[in-house]
């Protein structure tokens, strides 16, 4: 019978598929193409955990997430390599059932995010396969690989598991299968474990031209090298996958984590890798889960700066890997779901300028203390150390052919960057990166951004903002419900002069375009009394530590004395050897304070700073007696010797570290309470002294309850007893 082709109803499906790609490429910025995106790596998360994360997973523009391996082996719970030993290539584990990636993919697909799933084709858990892979004749000769730099051992070797005859036509018909039924649930990319253990056309295995789908997006894990002719293989492997440039990403970890800047050159660049097939990160889990995890220990914003570095490249797709909450490798378990830290604007803004450059090349500047990945539409900087500093960077080549002139906002500090045909200039926020671009098609929206960003804290008397009108041609700011001012370019003053410390300045504002749109908002600075960081005495050996993490530890020694003196005991006690908090930063951060109670009187030469997890904030540093250190890079060395302890035993004292605006103290003896809850109001006393610390708030004990409860609060409803919002911390009278 003859066929008759409805032409209309063809296009009309036409530009349905043609609408539906572009929505896809366009919702959150995400890209149609993988490797021109940016990818999450779920590790060990199960398939439910990913699906009920993936409206997040897209807003922080990630164009694809990739599973850990789904075949089957051990169940939910087993220790996180026990998946990566195959059991059989069938679709289900601990991480889900068939029907489980089904859901996930549809999920993605409605957001636009494309689903890639991790694959072993290497080799199986012999002791444990299905009967089908029983067959010995399935597998290489059992050896192991004792020289790393001879390609047959390296192809033909054991990693720990018999390993797979790639070749074989029984084998290349299993995993072809095992790919297509991935490929049927909507999983729309494969990341190849091993792959530099799987031989290649040239090396007479048929596995890449026959099993590799090339409809699908693949890249494989050669980590550091093929152990052949890197400069002949790279090329080969590149022509059915990208591949993985672990120095590269590694090399500017390793930079940060000592407070410098590396190279911008990647080292598969170096072997006649191209670009466009290549996988970037600061971090994958082999880095940071196997033996060794040289990656482990570094901090998170360290990985996160260097992550910004690699991602802010042409061509190159990046990978962000969620890291577990446990480091000790048989501590990591199958199915837990880590870190959700890729939602931060650290990582996503990042995502977003690297949707938005696509394309476009990438020029890489560094100099004194900063570096830059420079596009067309947008740029990202990065500290080599420390935070919240003012940077002047090369726009590029300096040649006004790079990122447009004008005034942007810098999407994760919130501040404005200056950009002129030579230079970039402006202040990098808290986390050390801080990205810029142009929005593209997008319609950009009148505001004024200011300069510190909405938050900060500060404790000198007044405070100088700059406000900067961005895509408007008037702007208003009104500064505590003041009179309105009109500006049309970037205005100074200060505000806080007339402001209680605890109190805050509240600035509104008002911006119009030129077409007549205004928007509206209000930022908010808090005045407050910081932290004054002083000598218990003045002959002591000690330091100071400020930084945003919630503990700290340091590990203190001389090595230019035998033996070495480890001032804060061996490694193992000194990084679990917490830091008191002394007190609070006017940025807000924590501030920490070591201080040698020994009997050694010549002072150290190196510490090493770390967080409370024991994972390195710095690399060695000079140790520098009452010096304090910001992030772990030295600022300034305290002089002010404690006085003697100014306070009266008839008050009860309380150090308000969390800075509420109101504290009150609220005095119960069982029986009867001295007033209605909250209690009394509490003062601030600037000259009261107690243990290093200056400046406390006070209440005079009531008359009959010097031996009462009392629970501090900060004024808000609760029950006195129960009080959760109650804290009795830092107290120097508990009314005994």
């Amino acid at each position: 019978m003859k066929k008759t082709i409805n032409y209309g109803l063809l296009m009309l499906v036409m530009l349905f598929t043609m609408a539906s790609n572009i929505f896809a490429d366009n919702k959150y910025g995400l890209k149609d193409n993988i490797q021109d995106g940016v990818i999450l790596h779920c590790f060990d998360w199960t398939l439910a955990d990913i699906q009920a994360e993936i409206p997040n997973i897209a807003k922080a523009g990630f164009s694809a997430v990739q599973t850990s391996p789904v075949h089957e082996r051990a169940g939910k719970g087993s220790v996180w390599y026990d998946v990566y030993r195959p059991y059989d290539f069938k679709i289900g584990n601990g991480l889900g059932t068939e029907a489980d990636l089904k859901a996930l993919c549809a999920k993605a697909h409605e957001y636009g995010v494309k689903v890639i799933v991790d694959v072993v084709a290497n080799h199986t858990d012999y002791s444990n396969v299905a009967s089908r892979l029983l067959d010995e004749s399935l597998y290489h000769e059992r050896f192991g690989v004792s020289n790393w730099h001879d390609r047959h051992q390296v192809t033909f070797g054991m990693i720990g598991m018999w390993d797979l005859d790639t070749n074989n036509p029984t084998v290349q018909a299993i995993i072809k299968q095992y790919i297509q039924d991935l490929k049927a649930c909507g999983v729309d990319g494969i990341r190849w474990d091993a792959i530099k253990h799987i031989g290649l056309p040239s090396e007479g295995d048929s596995f890449m031209q026959n099993v590799v789908d090339q409809e699908m997006y693949n890249y494989g894990e050669i980590l550091d090298s093929t152990g052949g002719d890197d400069n002949v293989l790279f090329p080969e492997y590149q022509t059915y996958m990208s591949i993985t440039d672990n120095g590269y990403g590694n090399g500017f970890a390793n930079s940060f984590a000592g407070g410098s800047i590396n190279e911008s050159v990647g080292n598969f660049n170096r072997r006649n890798a191209k670009t466009e097939k290549l996988v970037y990160w600061g971090e994958s889990h082999d880095t940071y889960a196997n033996d060794g995890g040289e990656s482990k220990n570094k901090s998170q914003n360290v990985i996160d700066r260097a992550y910004a570095v690699v991602a802010g490249n042409n061509g190159a797709t990046a990978l962000y890997f969620s890291r577990p909450f446990q480091k000790a490798k048989n501590d990591i378990k199958f199915g837990d779901k880590g870190s959700v830290h890729f939602k931060d604007a650290e990582v996503a803004q990042v995502n977003h300028m690297h949707n938005v450059c696509a394309g476009e090349p990438n020029y890489y500047v560094k100099g004194n203390g900063v570096c830059a990945q420079v596009r067309k539409s947008g740029a990202i900087i990065v500290l080599g150390s420390g935070s919240d500093r003012d940077v002047t960077v090369a726009n590029g080549a300096g040649d006004g052919k790079w990122l447009k002139p004008g005034t942007y906002k810098d999407m994760v500090g919130g501040g404005a960057f200056t950009v002129n045909a030579s230079t970039i200039s402006g202040h990098v926020g808290e986390s050390g990166i801080a990205v810029i671009y142009n929005a593209g098609p997008i319609v950009l929206t009148p505001e004024v951004v200011f300069n510190p960003a909405d938050g900060t804290a500060f404790s000198d008397e007044s405070l100088t903002v700059t406000a900067t009108p961005l895509n408007a041609v008037s702007a208003w700011i009104q500064v505590n419900d003041g009179a309105k001012q009109t500006f049309t370019a970037a205005k100074q003053f200060t505000v806080g002069a007339d402001v209680a410390y605890g109190k805050n300045v509240t600035i509104t504002w008002g911006a119009t375009d030129k077409e007549g749109k205004t928007e509206t908002g209000s930022v908010t600075y808090k005045k407050v009394k910081a932290y004054v960081p002083e000598l218990g005495k003045a002959d002591e050996i000690s330091c100071f530590l400020e930084t945003s993490n919630a503990a700290a530890a340091v590990y203190v020694w001389n090595n230019k004395v035998s033996p070495v003196i480890k001032y804060a005991g061996a490694w193992n006690d000194a990084i679990n050897k917490k830091l008191p908090l002394v007190g609070k930063s006017v940025s807000g951060k924590n501030v920490f304070k070591w201080t040698y109670d020994g009997t050694e009187t010549t002072a150290p030469t190196q510490i090493i700073f770390l967080d409370g997890n024991g994972n390195k904030l710095t690399a060695d540093v000079e140790f520098v007696n009452h010096g304090y250190y910001v992030d772990g890079t030295y600022s300034t060395t305290v002089t002010k010797v404690h006085e003697d302890e100014i306070v009266d035993p008839k008050y009860v004292y309380f150090d308000n570290a969390s800075n509420w605006e109101n504290v009150y103290c609220y005095f119960y003896n069982d029986k009867t309470s001295s007033t209605t809850w909250p209690g009394v109001k509490m003062t601030y006393d600037a000259s009261a002294s107690h243990n290093g610390k200056t400046g406390w708030y006070k209440v005079e004990i009531p008359a009959g309850y010097t031996n009462a409860k009392f629970f501090i609060n900060d004024g808000t409803p609760g029950t006195a007893i129960d009080a959760t919002n109650a804290s009795t911390t830092k107290v120097v009278n508990k009314g005994k």
